[in-house]
């Protein structure tokens, strides 16, 4: 009996833990997001400061140096994403032909279903063309504040790398000084190992997207899409979000088949060059290049990527799966917590715990 009391006090301890720490998370998210890229950012960087030590640069310049290097190679994707966007606003006069003729085959639809005449369709759109003009106007101010914001936001995450870079041997020190793990050794391997994989992940991931890129953007010409690149890159970029990003950025190059080709052919050969694509990412880009450093079983990174989408949006459901990767090294070294490290873990992990 006292047993039972002891491990459901220790359950109740653990569930009110949790909650605590998600709200922190959610209450705090407009603080810990753009620490938290930042943090990655730094680690990702870091190697490159390093590099650029060794060749006499002092830390402050080499870690700007490379924030310089990043801020470039983010400017020129924005400008292949803006030049291909343009491309597709000077295809809109053929666009809006096809949208027309399309809307014409759904009041026919409408007709057959509701008995609406087209002739009563488009006095109902007319009707509401006010409303629609305030929704464009409204979208349009929106989108002012939002781009506004987003550059803020990206100035806020740079500035956050640059001292992070500068003071991540100090933060390194801290966190050994706080003495969490037996030894200051052990928590110094501790956090380089958590260190390590955080960068091998992100740069694995960097890399599959840019193989992908350029794969996608072959296969979408191949096929005779329009926009290929535009298309390509945004499939690829969307990877980031492990397990859904990949279909929701399938989904805007099959639409866009659907809307523009004259047949079904165009969307289904899309389709079928998707899962193609996906089975040999999954099981050779993936495995090789980022490897088994993020070691989360499907169903615990599905969880963590909701779990992040509930507490910080889109940036939870890429930020999560590193954060809780790194996590697990932390469990699977402190005996009492080893067992969610172990419902984290994948096939190997099992066996480890069987040969043990």
């Amino acid at each position: 009996m006292e047993t039972k009391q002891i491990n459901l006090n220790s359950f109740i301890k653990g569930l009110l833990a949790m909650l605590l720490v998600s709200l922190l998370l959610f209450l705090g998210k407009t603080f810990l997001i753009p620490v938290a890229i930042a943090a990655f950012f730094s680690m990702l960087l870091y190697p490159m400061v390093q590099r650029l030590q060794r060749r006499n640069f002092k830390e402050p310049v080499a870690a700007l140096i490379s924030i310089l290097i990043l801020l470039t190679v983010l400017i020129v994707l924005f400008t292949v994403v803006i030049t291909q966007v343009r491309s597709l606003q000077s295809d809109l006069p053929r666009l809006e032909e096809k949208v027309e003729e399309r809307t014409k085959r759904l009041q026919w639809l409408v007709y057959k279903t509701t008995e609406l005449s087209a002739t009563e369709q488009e006095k109902i759109i007319e009707e509401k063309k006010p409303d629609i003009a305030k929704a464009i106007f409204k979208s349009v101010r929106d989108a002012v504040i939002e781009i506004l914001s987003i550059l803020l936001f990206i100035f806020i995450i740079l500035t956050y790398t640059f001292f992070f870079l500068i003071y991540q041997q100090r933060i390194q020190n801290f966190l050994v000084q706080l003495q969490l793990f037996d030894s200051q050794k052990a928590s110094k391997v501790m956090f380089a190992r958590m260190s390590r994989i955080i960068h091998h992940y992100l740069k694995g991931t960097l890399t599959v997207i840019s193989i992908l890129a350029v794969v996608y953007a072959l296969g979408f010409w191949a096929i005779g899409l329009d926009h290929a690149i535009l298309f390509a890159l945004i499939a690829a970029i969307l990877r980031i979000v492990p397990y859904f990003g990949s279909f929701v950025g399938i989904a805007f190059p099959i639409a866009f088949a659907l809307l523009t080709g004259d047949s079904l052919w165009q969307p289904v050969l899309v389709l079928v060059f998707f899962m193609i694509l996906q089975l040999i990412e999954a099981n050779l880009l993936t495995p090789y290049i980022t490897g088994s450093r993020v070691k989360l079983n499907p169903l615990a990174t599905i969880m963590v990527i909701l779990l992040g989408n509930l507490l910080w949006g889109v940036a939870g459901m890429v930020l999560f799966v590193p954060i809780f990767a790194s996590l697990k090294v932390i469990v699977d070294r402190i005996p009492h917590l080893t067992p969610y490290g172990y419902i984290l873990g994948k096939e190997e992990d099992e066996m480890e715990a069987l040969e043990k």
